[in-house]
């Protein structure tokens, strides 16, 4: 039982716990209902069809939705090993249900997942700010609502993928080695492989973060055979086995069936194949950035997208503010890499975020937590911005990443004097009510929409 005491919601933290559930709970209805008769009814196969022409939301996937309603696969499960080993068992509940109910509850099964994850990110980030950086209890709020007032740390919380699940993974690790470090304590060998283990199996690059993690905890007691063995090797061979497991179980089957559906649609309308083929080849040839080569590795690089505005635009911008124009478009579909703010007051802003998250970090970097986070912040710069994976729609990485910002404000608010602790203070309530009132807004008009 003790080690589920870390889901129980602490008395200080049920206002800000269950305030935000409801935030979710609304805009995961909302996303819902923009397309309910669709969402829900019996496609009788025809899921990715269904899925993929109503929800759009910044590239955001679907891929769950689809997976759970038909047990069709479409994300790549090497860098996702542990994500099928969650939906599987609900895609065969749910294949009951249609099968007897005939109303496909996917999108409800995705939404408590979506909801749950989102719950703890929060609590686990309050308890960050609370008890790792020991800040007093409003400001500890504060900068949790600040955090998810973000755009793209808001979004998603409510759309179906991995992103919110691997932030409150991420909040888990940061809140447990944080505490570690506080203490003097060492982070196990078995704490390291159940993190290790859930972080890598959602997003590979999480582990590489979980790593360095115990890297920073442990110091150089972390390179011992029982913690290497046990804490690193151990998991990554778990999942080695589980992803494997389930390409030869339910991948290669599923690719035989879907190369004879292919074959089949193209004899059946050559034309109208090829043509809608040359039409996105195009699309994506003058609209996205060009991979370095075809090979497993090089096609996932790009340096031809430029990097000035991608950081201006996206990384810092995006990310924080919603654009006003092609708000929450795809990038893959309709949405230019770069889409300016209407307004000069959204760069002013953006500015100042950073120019604070800078001032923050000077005042924050001799701290060996926050030491670790900039090593985290590095391997996302590093990435997305030197070796350009995903960096045409940067900003929906923001979640594993923008966490950062806020805590460097914490660690400046504890080493203000009285009078500028206020100041600034002040300030962050103002700026967290500006962007609540902005993204939340902008979401909220897009799906009603």
């Amino acid at each position: 039982m003790h080690i589920f005491n870390i889901f129980k919601v602490k008395k200080e933290e049920r206002w800000l716990a269950f305030v935000m559930l409801a935030v979710f709970v609304t805009f995961n209805a909302m996303v819902i209902a923009s397309h309910y008769h669709v969402y829900t009814m019996d496609a009788h196969g025809g899921f990715w069809s269904i899925f993929t022409k109503n929800f759009r939301m910044s590239g955001y996937d679907c891929w769950s939705w689809i997976t759970v309603s038909g047990g069709r696969i479409h994300f790549v499960t090497s860098r996702h090993p542990l994500y099928l080993t969650f939906l599987y068992p609900l895609y065969l509940l749910n294949d009951w249900l249609i099968q007897n109910v005939g109303y496909n509850f996917a999108v409800y099964f995705m939404a408590v997942i979506i909801v749950f994850s989102a719950f703890y990110a929060v609590l686990f980030m309050y308890r960050v700010f609370r008890e790792v950086l020991e800040l007093k209890r409003k400001d500890a709020r504060l900068l949790t609502l600040l955090l998810f007032s973000f755009g793209h740390v808001l979004i998603p919380t409510m759309v179906p993928d991995h992103f919110v699940v691997s932030l409150m993974l991420l909040s888990l690790t940061l809140y447990i080695t944080g505490k570690k470090m506080k203490k003097g304590q060492l982070l196990t060998a078995w704490q390291s492989l159940v993190l290790t283990f859930f972080t890598a199996g959602m997003a590979t690059s999480n582990g590489a973060k979980t790593l360095l993690a115990g890297l920073f905890t442990n110091g150089k007691k972390v390179f011992t055979v029982k913690f290497i063995s046990i804490g690193v090797v151990l998991p990554l061979l778990l999942l080695l086995g589980i992803q494997q497991s389930q390409y030869y179980l339910l991948e290669v089957p599923q690719q035989e069936v879907v190369r004879h559906i292919e074959s089949e649609t193209l004899k059946k309308n050559p034309q109208k194949v090829l043509e809608h083929k040359k039409q996105r080849d195009e699309w994506q040839r003058t609209h996205l950035g060009q991979p370095v080569g075809d090979g497993v590795i090089t096609k996932l690089m790009d340096v031809s997208t430029p990097r000035i505005p991608t950081i201006v635009e996206n990384f810092f911008g995006e990310s924080i503010q919603l654009h006003q124009r092609s708000l929450l478009k795809d990038v893959s579909w309709e949405r230019p890499i770069f889409v300016e703010y209407n307004w000069s007051v959204n760069y002013i802003i953006e500015a100042f975020i950073v120019l604070l998250f800078i001032v923050g970090i000077v005042f924050s970097y001799k701290q060996r937590f926050f030491k670790m986070l900039l090593a985290w912040f590095a391997c996302d710069l590093t990435l997305h911005l030197i070796l350009g994976f995903a960096v045409t729609e940067v900003y929906i990485m923001t979640s594993g990443w923008a966490f950062i910002i806020p805590i460097s404000y914490g660690y400046l608010l504890r080493q203000l004097s009285m009078k500028w602790r206020k100041v600034m203070r002040v300030t962050l309530i103002l700026l967290t009510i500006y962007l609540w009132i902005y993204n939340a807004g902008q979401t909220f008009y897009y799906l009603m929409s």
